[in-house]
């Protein structure tokens, strides 16, 4: 697939950079982006080179969401948009269930659907410039690409429902404070933190990490029985791996493990 709408690029380590490329939108959605970014992630996915994916945008925002002008949302029947959203849910669907970790680079304005796409993604890295706005009640609307159901388990019922009834900018340190995002950078060093903490993933075995990403998300809504037999199916699975052989046998002889993702 040619993109347009986002850059993509494979370092020789194998950390791989998808960049939502329409900066004079502020990176807004469209339907070609998510059909895009759906095929990037299935890149992501199934070719082997590849052990992390990070997420940003070009230019001064993350995203501002959807492209409401492109979308036509006034002229929309309702069978018409509930299909568009359930093409942004599968996109989203994608980040948050593809088994390999995947980094949301948050450099500035984060609105709406980037506060969601940042949300499917598995740790959110943030510049101390970056904003916050679940701004859809301003607009009549509601977060409806998984933030309200999202958003609880990161911050919380009542921070989430303060969020999108109040519509409140936050700032990064405050993100970070309530649980929205794991760590805050400088701006001017930004990309280069984001990029030496994908490089300590690096050196965990990728079968490990995308089997802890899959448990933790079925483990959410689990109770604690259905989770500790979720967990004990895939200790079991990755215990006969030969990550975990190389693992076992580094640890031993007093090396770093080489995994093959096996």
């Amino acid at each position: 697939m040619d993109y347009t709408e986002i850059k993509f690029d494979v370092r020789d380590d194998g950390i791989a950079t998808m960049t939502l490329n329409r900066p004079d939108k502020l990176n807004s959605f469209t339907r070609k982006m998510f059909d895009e970014w759906k095929d990037v992630v299935a890149r992501c996915v199934f070719e082997d080179n590849i052990r992390v994916l990070v997420v940003t945008g070009e230019g001064r925002a993350f995203s501002s969401g959807v492209d409401l002008a492109a979308l036509g949302s006034d002229k929309l029947k309702q069978p018409a948009f509930r299909f568009y959203y359930r093409q942004a849910h599968q996109a989203f669907d994608d980040m948050e269930t593809a088994e390999i970790p995947i980094i949301a680079a948050v450099n500035g304005l984060c609105y709406g659907g980037g506060v969601e796409l940042a949300l499917s993604c598995d740790i959110v890295l943030s510049s101390d410039m970056a904003t916050y706005c679940l701004v859809e009640n301003q607009l009549g609307a509601i977060p409806a690409s998984g933030a309200c159901n999202r958003m609880i388990h990161h911050v919380g019922l009542s921070k989430t429902k303060e969020l999108i009834i109040t519509a409140d900018p936050i700032n990064a340190p405050e993100a970070r404070r309530i649980g929205l995002v794991s760590q805050v950078y400088k701006h001017g060093e930004f990309m280069d933190r984001v990029y030496a903490y994908a490089e300590r993933l690096l050196k965990n075995s990728p079968f490990a990490m995308g089997m802890a990403k899959h448990v933790v998300n079925m483990c959410v809504n689990a109770d604690m029985h259905t989770g500790r037999d979720i967990e004990r199916l895939a200790q079991s699975a990755l215990c006969m791996s030969e990550d975990h052989k190389e693992g076992m046998a580094a640890f031993f002889e007093k090396r770093d493990p080489v995994f093959k993702g096996e």
